[in-house]
């Protein structure tokens, strides 16, 4: 999911859905959430349509979808929730397709095309809300775009966005309801995966939260991507990102026993298929962590984020002028 390269790149935004999702029958990860219930049906009245979106699914379940391909499946879903008005889950399943194919680029020169492609996405998801405020699916890719397009426009711009971005997720967390995109990938898990990063990327100084009402919190991070394997079964991505928290908490201490822990979650993630682009750059970084567990509470997978608070007023003071 990491395709920035620009400097400034914002803390949080790559926070969420470092899985690939795609669409399978929902199943409940835990018995205490409900299975949201997806309505698939206005798919059935465009049936080459809806065939040729299911085949490049099954295609391309277990390895990185293609540029064309990506494009053709927001094509695809696009069409048919335009002529499907009222078909709620239509719209966050435009968001997904956006997001996926946003993500999907790695060169600086193609970022405009990038950001259109999430205003595409954060569009739709807005439009879910509107017609069901209450919709979590459409909560996770709303924060999801947001954050998205927050990272191009620049690190301000960003902050300014964090505290709805927080609330959309956390709205997901405090929700009845699950839904299982795929099986290594859930609603639940999902926002936990992307609180994790939150939390431990937002720093956690005083004049960030006087500011912009957000503050990181990095007991919490821990523990979110410690429920987000609980939810849904480990993957490179989660298990490296358990990894940057634990070693984070740390201090990169990696004679400690959270820097022992993580140091395993590394070295699990390095040994598991990578079924995706995205999981495939998470296995990558291993051994950049591995080797500076020091920088682990700025980690991400595009580049290393600064975090302290003495960079943070420098830019607030040059945003001011």
């Amino acid at each position: 999911m990491s395709f920035f390269a620009f400097p400034k790149r914002p803390l949080w935004a790559g926070c969420v859905l470092a899985l690939g999702i795609s669409i399978s029958s929902p199943t409940l990860a835990e018995d205490k959430y409900e299975a949201y219930p997806v309505d698939m049906k206005p798919m059935d009245k465009y049936p080459e349509l809806h065939a040729e979106w299911k085949a490049n699914k099954t295609k391309y379940a277990d390895e990185a979808m293609p540029e064309p391909v990506l494009k053709r499946q927001l094509e695809i879903i696009e069409s048919i929730s335009a002529k499907e008005p009222a078909w709620v889950d239509g719209l966050w399943m435009v968001a997904d397709s956006a997001f996926q194919l946003g993500a999907s680029y790695t060169s600086e020169k193609d970022l405009p095309f990038a950001r259109s492609v999430f205003v595409r996405g954060q569009k739709s998801a807005e439009r879910c809300i509107e017609k069901k405020a209450d919709h979590p699916i459409c909560a996770l890719f709303l924060g999801a775009m947001l954050g998205k397009i927050a990272s191009i426009d620049g690190i301000f711009s960003s902050l300014k966005k964090a505290k709805q971005v927080e609330k959309l997720w956390l709205s997901v967390v405090n929700s009845k309801y699950n839904y299982r995109f795929a099986e290594s990938s859930s609603l639940q898990g999902s926002a936990r995966y992307a609180l994790g990063m939150f939390y431990r990327l937002v720093p956690d100084f005083f004049l960030m939260k006087w500011l912009f009402d957000v503050k990181g919190d990095i007991s919490k991070s821990v523990q979110y991507h410690k429920d987000a394997i609980a939810v849904d079964p480990p993957n490179p991505c989660n298990k490296i990102m358990l990894a940057a928290s634990l070693l984070c908490s740390a201090k990169g201490d990696t004679t400690s026993g959270a820097g022992q822990e993580g140091l395993k979650h590394l070295r699990d993630a390095r040994q598991m298929a990578a079924k995706s682009m995205v999981s495939r750059a998470c296995q990558n970084d291993t051994a950049r962590l591995e080797k500076e567990p020091g920088k682990a509470c700025g980690y991400e997978t595009a580049r290393q984020q600064e975090t302290s608070e003495d960079e943070f007023k420098k830019q607030q003071q040059a945003n001011a002028h």
